[in-house]
């Protein structure tokens, strides 16, 4: 029994190598290989409880992505915070967002998605505007505009609690529709708790939120 068990986790790790593999190369970039430790001197703001880096799964962000409640996505910004390489930069991309931004306070990591999206290269890409932007999540001053904010686990409760008092506060100045989406939700009573924000779907790989539509 012990065999087998090992058999399929090692099957399993072959699979997901094989679909980072393939998403990297029919792309033009290299997203898939995780950090496990940030230089202190080597972020934006301070070390604080984030956590280290690895790129989502593909077919998770992707079913969560195509989940969202969204009539017309030219009309919203996508903003992954924690963004690290860029994996789901190009991954919205392939959706007709306004816009599509990464927040990464890991300053190599930043340079590795701005590498990668210049080399960016896909036939289903329907977002040419994409970005990463060098930045502590703590002190991110959000868009005024309509969003979808994606988070993979990329920090704490200290940092999530000061990004979300930012939001909200981002919210209160100017209502608009924002969207949370969170894969394997770790911090999600966090989420829960922000006024005006309700849940729209939960299942195990991903929770979804979202304020009022005010348009």
């Amino acid at each position: 029994m012990l065999h087998a068990s090992q058999t399929m986790l090692a099957l399993k790790f072959r699979v997901r190598a094989m679909e980072d593999w393939w998403f990297d190369t029919t792309r033009s970039v290299s997203t898939t290989h995780s950090e496990r430790a940030f230089d202190a001197s080597k972020i934006v703001g301070h070390l604080r409880d984030s956590l280290t880096y690895g790129p989502a799964r593909v077919a998770n962000a992707r079913a969560a992505l195509h989940n969202l409640p969204i009539r017309n996505y030219t009309q919203y910004t996508f903003l992954d915070i924690g963004s690290g390489k860029g994996r789901v930069l190009f991954l919205a991309a392939e959706l007709p967002f306004r816009r599509v931004l990464g927040v990464e306070f890991a300053t190599e990591l930043h340079r590795q998605a701005c590498d990668n999206i210049r080399r960016y290269n896909r036939f289903r890409q329907k977002c040419s505007n994409i970005e990463s932007i060098n930045a502590d999540a703590a002190e991110f001053e959000f868009p005024n505009e309509n969003l979808v904010i994606f988070l993979f686990n990329p920090f704490g409760p200290e940092i999530m609690n000061r990004m979300l008092a930012n939001l909200a506060q981002s919210l209160e100045k100017n209502p608009r529709h924002v969207m949370i989406l969170m894969l394997w939700p770790e911090q999600s009573r966090l989420v829960e708790q922000m006024p005006g924000v309700k849940v729209y779907k939960k299942t195990r790989r991903y929770h979804i939120f979202q304020t009022a539509d005010t348009r």
